[in-house]
């Protein structure tokens, strides 16, 4: 029997099974991540609760409640609760998906690494 690297052939074929399988049982948790994050949606409030803003993945506006207490104060008011409470969304947004990356995919978030970068700068950013 010939070594190869100190490994007989059986043993290379086993490696390769194990490392494949382990490719496998990644690329399965990052589509059910795709999967999961194409539905999200996260919540943000301005600090009186007043106006709620919900964004999706992207960071998109989807949905905005704004209570009528929120009406009685000025224009600047009304648009500085907006802006408060998208950002707090689009923070919600971003830990939700730095979170669900980590658990499926480890600490690294392997080849999503740059796609959490990119989230980490535009989501954190929102209403700034």
């Amino acid at each position: 029997m010939v070594d190869v690297m100190g490994q007989t052939p059986e043993e290379i074929r086993q490696t390769l099974r194990e490392q494949v399988a382990a490719a496998e049982k990644r690329a399965a948790a990052t589509q059910e991540l795709v999967e999961l994050l194409k539905s999200a949606k996260a919540s943000g409030f301005d600090s009186r609760r007043e106006i709620e803003a919900e964004v999706d993945p992207e960071g998109h506006l989807v949905k905005l409640s704004i209570d009528e207490d929120a009406l009685e104060g000025s224009a600047r008011d009304l648009e500085e609760g907006v802006m408060e409470a998208y950002a707090n969304a689009g923070r919600s947004m971003r830990d939700y998906i730095q979170r669900e990356t980590i658990d499926r995919l480890g600490e690294d978030g392997g080849s999503l690494k740059d796609y959490l970068d990119k989230m980490d700068s535009s989501l954190g950013s929102l209403g700034r």
